[in-house]
């Protein structure tokens, strides 16, 4: 008495069904839409204007984070956001002393 499993109507066949290109193209597109929802989120969180205290008396309501690091050569002044990130812009001279406002006209 042999014993024939591979042939056995008990196991399923071992082919790549029809059905199964619809599932690994409807999982691929959910994963990419995923993917692009996360990206638009990061981007809309990255580039929405935050609050920044510069100093005890300076907040400016309207900054927006460069989109890269400053100049070795440039002085900055560093502030902190709403939600804790610490943040640059170029120094200003008595910026501390002028409202955020003044600050952005060079008075």
């Amino acid at each position: 008495m042999s014993v024939n499993i591979l042939n056995s109507p008990i196991r399923p066949q071992k082919t790549f069904q029809p059905h199964h290109y619809r599932h690994l193209i409807s999982g691929t597109l959910v994963f990419l839409l995923g993917i692009a929802a996360n990206e638009a989120v990061v981007y809309a969180r990255k580039h929405s204007p935050r609050a920044v205290r510069w100093s005890a008396t300076e907040i400016q309501n309207d900054y927006t984070i460069p989109a890269s690091l400053p100049a070795t050569n440039i002085q900055v002044d560093i502030g902190i956001t709403e939600d804790g990130y610490y943040v640059w812009r170029p120094h200003k001279e008595g910026a501390a002393n002028t409202t955020p406002a003044q600050a952005m006209n060079g008075q």
